[in-house]
Parts: structure tokens; C-alpha cells; sequence
């Protein structure tokens, strides 16, 4: 029995022992290659969730490790490294600084490269940067991110984007070619979350983005998605919730400074004051009611019964009383309504994301789900989507690979007509500030009365179309497959699919408030359903042999495109509940159908690439691509579009590579073609006729029995037009400083566009059919594009910050317009003519009108200077410049007054990071731009009826006021609103676009609560804008909305939805 109990004691102390001897508490410093102590670091058992935080002596202590445990070191600026634990109780390791920026490699079109071998002009964007700026569009957060992008923002819910890569080179569509996993859309990727993207890649000059032939004249954004990895399930959680606050607004005048006003200028022109509201007494005086117009409490037509009720209240338009006896009597806001406070409010932003990522030697997957909602500042605007995302591949054999890329997504959107003279904001700057919103009745007010304007209420605009809701259903993605067919060769093959509904069913209700009031209801259903396939084939050879490497790409690519849209319209609505509008209950006589028909285009093309390295020192690029377009008749169907690029890596120079400073140097230049096709017709090379039963059928015999229907021709065909081309050639360097802790990367380019499609002029004689597009102009960009990278540590490696900036500029100039150097080719016209031109030796799209030189301060000198426009000079009026030396001012001194496009564009970046806390800072702006401030048509002159700016009653000309910036008051005044150089502005600006505090939860935190990489962070938005211009917001939406894709009309104000403040927090979770 003692022995039996010896040797069961004697194996317990044995396992005792072995115990002992494999777990073990470690201990150890992390330092960086410099010696110095790295706080902060990851040190966690490989495969498991148990860690720690060195602290800020670089020191750590890990309990409880085997000897077959390692180690995982991880820390941002620094290489992940692993250490075996072995028989080891210290652990100590010198971390090495990343050099991951160059070795990357990025997707460059069909294929990949590593970023240091690229010898094109291409910028990557990470996708942790697009996502720091909550947004529904992920191309609104590359505004600033990118040298050499351009982006103009819609702002509101849901709204586009306009971007724009090195200028522009068209008068028609200057979108660039998006690429997401292979697949080619033109859309506004609102379909596409945000929190998805892994990168993005804008390819900018020809030598990067011909690959892609007839689609990349405007550059190309290469768009990558999360894939999943090798290694345990990964199950993360991100969310945030925020609000967002209007900006600033306009100064606009009360109720009784806007009778202040209207007294102002009748007396000057020797008139006797007299308004339907204020009065005609010596002084204006503000009634109590103002429909009845200028009625007091007291009067007959606003009396009350016993309770209370104004007995002539009506808000029935078909009552035949209304306006006689009966009226929507509305009371006088005496101190001022301010519409612009009645049509913004704070609003609620949230998004949360849930997906899991994972995989094996055999496979991997990352699923996504994603709702984002975000409530508009404007009164009942919205946007809401739903996505889910799935990309997975698997290794079937050893040489055989198969996987897919896949989103669908719904969503919602109620926006407005932005940008455009009827929109809400348009119309709360032009309302009387003595209409409220509501009657006596809670009814909507308006402008009914006398001396109101016409003007509609802005707030009932949007209640009535809060339920128009615009309905999405969106399909996305890719399957693939690729076989290695032999050592270094492999087949790929790609079907890609975009497929799009929309249902749009706007209800126009009556207004019965409404000065010109709608005299019916109606409602209009519109369904549009499109779709593209893209399928292409790529072969792929990679060799190596002795100093020389190889990459050959040959590939076909088809695609097709199919769009459908039907529209009906019916009126005359018994109801407008939203439950009872459909077509059929509408009248029959208000019935339209509109259907318009299908588009279809076709493209099919033949591609190749080679890549050629020597020694790593010199690298050299050749492109070939040949399209086929349905968009051209057959004899200028196909193009060619070549480029090359070559490169030196002079670091790898003997006599550089002893410098200890320089860790890479690159120079590069390239040159290239890229064709555009997307003009706004489609159908441009063919005539076509259309048939109209009920306009164009014939009764050829005369017995009205036997009809023959007829054609009409309704487009004139241009079987001669050909594609535009783009050549371009880019000139650059990268370099890579002090182990690359700084990262400079320059370009210098310059393009010209052939052969630009426009549309000309012709006699009246040829009737109503459409004119085709010809090929008459070409246009110049010229510009540079810098970024600049630093990162570092600081407090003895206690803290770790990154500083960049990015710098932009380029020179646009049209070069020809239909042979002749005096044509002109205008933008769109508004109440005022157009004020955008473009024209030879322009920029396009410049601001065109006649120059203010000041202000007469005397007669004297008004007759003695140019007359203008006959009579108009006088003391107090705008000083007109006589520009052509004729000794009069009429349209033929109109001149170029303005250029919207910037000097430069730059962002700015600042991280700073300390212990478990990070500090970012992102700032973007412009620099030297106009902005054509044509919201000053309704506020600062004699034109419409309604409210005017403080600018108007303060500024204007009284005798002595020599720094008056408007002319004399004057009621009669129908020419001082004329398209000026008082409309331009300077529309620079510099916006601090975010700033986040974030707080990563320690390693212990983490493994208490079950966690992996977890943080928490609040966020500003927009919380300051530095600029001098006087709108609402100097970052216009530089295109106008219903403008066919093109870019003639540019940098106009005429009421954009501003950007808006927000207060974000967010969490960040992971399993």
C-alpha cells in the first residue's frame, strides 16, 4: 500500500513538473529598430483571444504560456512578428517599421501589381478613409482623399455625386468608368455600402487606364470589397448613430423692414407708396391680416361666431366665393417668418453592419448586412437602404478556383428637386416674411393675397411630397472562375451582372394656397428596369528568369446594356390618401401614357497587356485595347486605343544606394489613348421616324375606311460620327523617405480631347427633328497632382502620428469649336439668359455677362460715361463697362466674368495616437474658383414680388454712400439684374470635414468581455467652413440636375441643399 501511494505521488509531482515546465510566465520589452521603447503593442498567443498591451516602457508580462505557444506582436506603423516561446521566460523583440505601402499590391485593371511597380498615374484610397465620413455614396467621401479628384456633392439624402478626374474632358458626360470586383457601372453606387469597400484605386492617366478603352477618357475608379481570409470565423459589429444641424443661413429682411424697402424704392422714383399690405400711408404699417389683403381685426370678412370661428373661412379652390367672400384667411406674422428655420431641422443619421469573414486553405467568405438610414435637414427628406453582400471562394482542385461577388440592396429615397429656381430653398428665400405657414385654420398659408409674390409655400411643398417616395431594387456582382493551365499561365473568366428597378409614383396635390394654384391633381407612375451584363476572358502569363520578369495579359470583353422606362399620368383624384392613388382611380379623360420606350448598346472588345521588370530597376508597361460600339454607325464603329509607360527605380542606383536617407525613388512617364461614347444619344448615328396613329395616318383612297398609318421623322441621323479620343501624357516620380516614414508621390500631365460630339445649329426650315451630335471640338487640360505622407513617433515611441496633405490643380482650355474661334456654345437658361459659355480659349463653362466697374456717385458722371442700355445711367445706378470701346453698352459688351473652376484643390490629415486613444483630423478644400450666386436674382433686385436681403435695404446707393454695393432702390429698376460680375463670387473655402476621438478598449477589457479589436469614437462633421462666399454653402453641386449627363452649366447657386453639421458616435465590435 506505501508503495502503490509512493508512486502515485511520485507521477502527480512528475505532472506537477511537466506542468510547470511548459506554462510559464513570460516577460519582455518591445522596442522599435532604433532602440527606443514602443508602447502599445499587441502581444497575443497565436490563436486564441489571450493578450496584453506593452505599457509605456515598452514592457509586458503574459501568463500562463506553454512552450509550444507563439507569440503575435502587432502594432500600427510596424511589421506583424511572431516568436516561439520555446524554453524562454523573456521574450524581448525589435519591431520592424512597415514598409507594406510599397510592397502592396493594388488592382490596376484585369489584374494586380504591386503599387511600387506601377509606372502609371494611379492613387489609393483605403477603404478605414472613405468610411471615417458617414454617407450613403462612398464617392461623397472621397472628396479630398484623392489628387486629382474632383468632387462635386448633392448633399441631400441619398443625392449623387459629380467627380470629376484631372479636369474636364468634354462638354458632354465627364463621369469616370467604375469597376467594382470586375464589374462596370456608371451609376451612382449608392447601392453600394460604404463599410464594404477593402480599396479604391482612381486610375488617372492613359498609360493606367487604357486597359478599359472606350470608357476611361474620364479616368477609372477601381473599387475593391472585403474578402474573406484564412483563419478562425470573424464576427464583427459596426454601428453609429448622430445628428446633423443646418449650417448658416441667408439674411433676409423682417416684415417691417421688407415695407422699409418697398417705400424705399417708390419714393425714389417719385412714386407715392402703395402696397396691398403695408398700406398707402407715409410709413408702411403691417396689417393683422393679409388674405383678406391688408385687413384689420374688426373688418366684416374676418368676423367670428359666438365660438370663435372666422365665418368666411374657405379652403375649397372650386367654392366660387373664394377670393370674394370666402377666403383662406390667414393672419400677418407682424414680427417676420423666417423660412428658412421653418424648412430645416435637425435630423437623425444611423448605420449599423453586421458581418462575418473566415475561411481555410480550401476557401473563404465575408458576409455583410447593412441598414443605413439618414433623415434629412431639409423637412421630410430621407434616405434608407438595405444591403447584403456576399463574397466567397473556394479551391475546387488544386489548380481550379471558383468564387463570386455579390450585393443586393433595396431603398428609399424622398428628396427634391435640387439646384433648380422651383426647388424649396429657392422658394423660402422668395416667400413674404408676413406669411406664416399655416392659416387661421391650420390649413397651409400662402401667397394668395395681394403684393405676395408667387412664391409657394415651401414647408407644404415637402409635406405633399413626403409619401413620393422613389422605390430601389439593385443586383450587383460577379461569379468567376480560374484555372492554372499550366505552370504560370492561368484562365480566368468573369459574368458580371448590374441590374436595377426603380418605381417612382409622384402625387401632385392641389394647392389651394397657392397664388397660381393647380386647378387638378395628378398622379404619375413611372417603372424603369435596366440591366448590363459584362463578360469577359483574360489569359495570364508570369515568368521570372534570371533578372528579368514578365506579365502578359490577353483578354475579350462583351458587354450589353438594356434600359426600360414606362410612364402613365392620370388626374383628377376624388381622394388623396395615399392608399387610394393608383392609375385606375384617377379620370379617364386625364389619362396620358408616355411610354418611352428601350435602349440597348452593345460593346465588345479585344485586350492586352505586358509588364516587363528588369532588376527591379527598370519597369515598362504597353497597353492595347480595340472597342466595337453600337453607339457608331458601321464606319466608325471600332478604335484603337494604345498607351506605354516605362519607369527607373534610380534608389537602385550604386551610387544612391548608400544614401541612408532615400528608401525608394521611382521616376516614370507615360502616354497614351482613351476614347469617350457617352453623349447623351444613343442613337446618335441613325435617322429615325416615329408613328403617330392619331397625327401622321393617311386615307389614301378617300372612303375613311381604309386608314394607312404614316411616319413622322423625328431624328436626323450622323452616320459620319465618330468616337472622342483622349491622349495623354503624365510625367512623375515616387519616393520614399527616412525608411519610409515619408512618401512623396508627383505628376505632371497633360490631355487633349479630339473630336468632341456636340450638337449645332441649324435653320429653323429643317423642322422639329432631333439634331445629331458631330464631332466639332477638341479641349486641353493641363495639371499637376502631389500627395504627401509622414509617419512617425514621438515622446519616446509613447506616441505614433501620421500628417498628409494632397494638392491639385489643372488648366482647362477649349481649343476648337466647329472651326470657328467666335463661336459660342451657351449653357442653360433660367429667368436670367445663360450664364455659363463655352468657348475658344475658355475654360468651359465660364460665367458670361457684362462688368460692374462700381457705382455712379453723381449725374454728371453718368452722362458723361458710355450709355447704357439708352437711358439706365443715372447717379446711384451700376457702372456697365463699355468693354468693346463703341461708346455704348448693349449685349455686345457682354465678356467673360468668371471661371468656376479652382486654382487648386488640397486635403489635409492629421492622426495622432496615444497609448489605447487616437486624435484624426480631416480637412479639405478649394482654392481660387467663382460661384454665379444667382439665388441674388430674388434678393438683391427689383424683380419678383417677395422678401429681399438685408444686403438690398443696408447696402444699396444713397447720395454720400460711396461704398454702397448695390444700386439705388428704385421700383422701376428692370435692368440692374442683368447677368454681372455682381452674381460671381469668390467661392473659395476650407472645411475641417471631420474630427474623431476613438478609444480602443484594452486586451484585458477585450478578453473579459469576449472581445477581439474593439473601439468607440465620437465624431464632428463640418463643424467649421472658412469662405467668403455669401450663400448658403460654397460646396455647390457643380452640375446641374436634368442637364443630359453634360457639362456646360457649371458652379451655378440657384438653391443647393447645404451640408450640414453632425455630432456622431460609433462602435466598432469584434469577435
Amino acid at each position: 500500500m506505501k508503495k502503490s501511494l509512493l508512486w502515485v505521488c511520485a507521477i502527480l509531482l512528475g505532472m506537477v513538473q511537466i506542468v510547470c515546465a511548459q506554462e510559464r510566465r513570460i516577460t519582455g520589452k518591445v522596442s522599435a529598430a532604433d532602440g527606443q521603447a514602443v508602447p502599445g503593442v499587441s502581444v497575443q498567443v497565436k490563436g486564441t483571444t489571450r493578450g496584453v498591451v506593452t505599457d509605456a516602457s515598452g514592457l509586458y508580462t503574459l501568463n500562463s504560456v506553454s512552450t509550444s505557444d507563439v507569440l503575435v506582436f502587432s502594432a500600427v506603423g510596424y511589421r506583424i512578428q511572431e516568436l516561439p516561446v520555446g524554453n524562454q521566460t523573456t521574450l524581448n523583440i525589435s519591431l520592424q517599421e512597415e514598409t507594406k505601402a510599397l510592397d502592396e499590391v493594388v488592382v490596376t485593371g484585369y489584374g494586380t501589381q504591386r503599387k511600387k511597380d506601377i509606372t502609371g498615374a494611379v492613387t489609393v484610397v483605403k477603404g478605414a478613409d472613405l468610411t471615417a465620413l458617414p454617407t450613403a455614396n462612398l464617392t461623397q467621401a472621397l472628396q479630398g482623399r484623392a489628387a486629382g479628384v474632383t468632387v462635386g456633392n448633392d448633399n441631400s439624402p441619398g443625392g449623387g455625386t459629380m467627380v470629376r478626374i484631372r479636369g474636364f474632358g468634354t462638354i458632354n458626360n465627364n463621369s469616370p468608368l467604375y469597376i467594382v470586383d470586375g464589374v462596370p457601372t456608371q451609376g451612382t453606387l449608392n447601392n453600394i455600402n460604404p463599410n464594404d469597400i477593402e480599396s479604391l484605386q482612381v486610375l488617372k492617366d492613359a498609360s493606367a487606364a487604357s486597359i478599359y478603352g472606350a470608357r476611361a477618357a474620364n479616368g477609372v475608379v477601381i473599387i475593391t470589397t472585403k474578402k474573406g481570409k484564412p483563419g478562425e470565423p470573424k464576427l464583427t459589429f459596426d454601428m453609429y448613430v448622430g445628428v446633423q444641424r443646418p449650417g448658416r443661413f441667408l439674411n433676409l429682411l423682417n416684415s417691417q423692414e421688407l415695407g422699409q424697402q418697398i417705400w424705399a424704392s417708390a419714393r425714389n422714383v417719385g412714386q407715392t407708396p402703395s402696397h396691398g399690405q403695408y398700406g398707402s400711408g407715409e410709413q408702411p404699417v403691417i396689417p393683422d391680416y393679409i388674405y383678406p389683403s391688408g385687413v384689420f381685426e374688426g373688418d366684416a370678412r374676418v368676423a367670428r361666431d359666438a365660438n370663435g370661428n372666422y365665418v368666411n373661412y374657405t379652403y375649397d379652390l372650386r367654392n366660387p366665393d373664394l377670393g370674394k367672400t370666402k377666403f383662406m384667411i390667414t393672419k400677418a406674422n407682424k414680427q417676420g417668418t423666417n423660412w428658412q428655420k421653418e424648412l430645416f431641422n435637425p435630423a437623425l443619421i444611423q448605420n449599423y453592419q453586421l458581418g462575418t469573414s473566415g475561411g481555410t486553405d480550401k476557401g473563404s467568405y465575408a458576409i455583410s448586412f447593412n441598414y443605413f438610414d439618414q433623415k434629412g435637414i431639409m423637412k421630410y427628406t430621407n434616405y434608407k437602404r438595405y444591403s447584403l453582400r456576399a463574397n466567397t471562394e473556394f479551391k475546387l482542385k488544386d489548380r481550379i478556383r471558383i468564387g463570386e461577388n455579390f450585393t443586393v440592396s433595396y431603398d428609399e429615397r424622398v428628396g427634391i428637386t435640387n439646384n433648380d429656381e422651383s426647388n424649396p430653398i429657392a422658394f423660402a428665400v422668395r416667400m413674404n416674411p408676413l406669411i406664416p405657414v399655416y392659416d387661421v385654420a391650420g390649413n397651409f398659408a400662402g401667397a394668395k393675397g395681394a403684393n405676395l409674390g408667387n412664391a409657394r409655400n415651401p414647408v407644404a411643398e415637402l409635406y405633399r411630397n413626403k409619401d413620393n417616395v422613389t422605390k430601389g431594387i439593385h443586383l450587383f456582382g460577379n461569379a468567376f472562375a480560374e484555372l492554372d493551365i499550366v505552370k504560370n499561365l492561368v484562365f480566368r473568366t468573369s459574368l458580371g451582372i448590374e441590374y436595377n428597378t426603380y418605381n417612382f409614383s409622384p402625387f401632385t396635390p392641389l394647392d389651394p394656397e397657392s397664388p397660381e394654384a393647380r386647378n387638378t391633381n395628378n398622379l404619375r407612375v413611372e417603372n424603369r428596369y435596366d440591366n448590363s451584363w459584362t463578360w469577359y476572358n483574360t489569359l495570364t502569363y508570369n515568368k521570372t528568369f534570371g533578372n528579368h520578369s514578365i506579365n502578359v495579359l490577353a483578354g475579350t470583353e462583351a458587354i450589353a446594356t438594356y434600359d426600360f422606362i414606362f410612364d402613365a399620368t392620370r388626374s383628377n383624384y376624388a381622394f388623396e390618401d395615399p392608399d387610394y392613388l393608383y392609375l385606375n382611380a384617377g379620370s379617364p379623360l386625364g389619362l396620358q401614357n408616355s411610354g418611352r420606350g428601350v435602349n440597348r448598346t452593345r460593346l465588345f472588345s479585344l485586350f492586352g497587356k505586358v509588364n516587363y521588370a528588369y532588376k527591379d530597376f527598370f519597369l515598362a508597361d504597353f497597353t492595347l485595347r480595340r472597342d466595337g460600339s453600337s453607339r457608331f454607325s458601321a464606319a466608325n464603329r471600332y478604335a484603337v486605343f494604345p498607351a506605354a509607360s516605362v519607369g527607373l527605380r534610380l534608389s537602385e542606383l550604386a551610387a544612391l544606394k548608400n544614401v541612408n536617407f532615400l528608401s525608394d525613388l521611382k521616376i516614370r512617364g507615360g502616354w497614351g489613348s482613351t476614347g469617350n461614347q457617352n453623349i447623351p444619344n444613343i442613337y446618335n448615328a441613325y435617322t429615325l421616324y416615329e408613328s403617330r396613329p392619331t397625327e401622321n395616318h393617311y386615307d389614301i383612297n378617300g372612303s375613311r375606311s381604309s386608314i394607312v398609318p404614316g411616319f413622322d421623322l423625328v431624328q436626323f441621323g450622323n452616320d459620319q460620327g465618330k468616337w472622342e479620343t483622349t491622349t495623354s501624357l503624365n510625367l512623375g516620380f515616387d519616393a520614399s523617405l527616412f525608411n519610409n516614414k515619408l512618401q512623396v508621390v508627383f505628376d505632371w500631365y497633360t490631355k487633349k480631347t479630339k473630336d468632341m460630339l456636340s450638337q449645332i445649329d441649324v435653320p429653323w426650315a429643317l423642322g422639329q427633328a432631333t439634331i445629331p451630335y458631330t464631332n466639332i471640338g477638341d479641349m486641353q487640360n493641363k495639371g499637376v497632382d502631389l500627395s504627401i505622407n509622414y509617419s512617425g513617433r514621438a515622446m519616446d515611441g509613447q506616441m505614433r502620428f501620421t500628417v498628409g496633405a494632397n494638392f491639385s490643380t489643372y488648366r482647362n482650355k477649349v481649343l476648337k469649336i466647329n472651326n470657328d474661334p467666335n463661336s459660342i456654345k451657351f449653357g442653360f437658361s433660367t429667368r436670367l439668359p445663360a450664364m455659363s459659355a463655352t468657348k475658344v480659349g475658355e475654360p468651359i463653362a465660364s460665367f458670361y455677362g457684362y462688368v460692374i466697374d462700381g457705382i455712379f456717385q453723381t449725374d454728371e458722371a453718368a452722362k458723361a460715361a458710355p450709355q447704357a442700355f439708352g437711358t439706365y445711367n443715372r447717379a446711384g445706378s451700376f457702372i456697365f463697362r463699355d468693354v468693346n470701346g463703341d461708346g455704348v453698352v448693349t449685349s455686345a459688351d457682354r465678356t467673360f466674368i468668371g471661371n468656376p473652376h479652382p486654382d487648386f484643390t488640397y486635403g489635409l490629415n492629421v492622426s495622432v495616437g496615444y497609448k489605447n486613444f487616437d486624435l484624426t483630423l480631416f480637412g479639405q478644400g478649394v482654392q481660387g474658383n467663382d460661384l454665379f450666386n444667382y439665388m441674388r436674382y430674388w434678393t438683391d433686385f427689383n424683380t419678383f414680388q417677395g422678401n429681399r436681403s438685408t444686403r438690398m435695404l443696408y447696402d444699396s446707393w444713397v447720395p454720400g454712400k460711396t461704398d454702397a454695393k448695390l444700386p439705388q432702390l428704385r421700383a422701376t429698376d428692370a435692368t440692374s439684374a442683368q447677368i454681372s460680375t455682381y452674381f460671381v463670387e469668390k467661392g473659395s473655402y476650407l472645411r475641417l470635414k471631420n474630427i474623431q476621438l476613438s478609444y480602443s478598449l484594452p486586451a484585458s477589457v477585450q478578453k473579459s468581455l469576449g472581445l477581439g479589436a474593439s473601439q468607440i469614437y465620437v465624431q464632428g462633421q463640418n463643424l467649421f467652413t472658412l469662405t467668403k462666399y455669401t450663400g448658403l454653402d460654397p460646396d455647390v453641386n457643380l452640375r446641374r440636375s436634368g442637364d443630359n449627363g453634360q457639362d456646360t452649366h457649371l458652379g451655378v447657386d440657384e438653391g443647393a441643399y447645404p451640408v450640414s453639421k453632425n455630432l456622431i458616435v460609433g462602435l466598432r465590435l469584434s469577435f
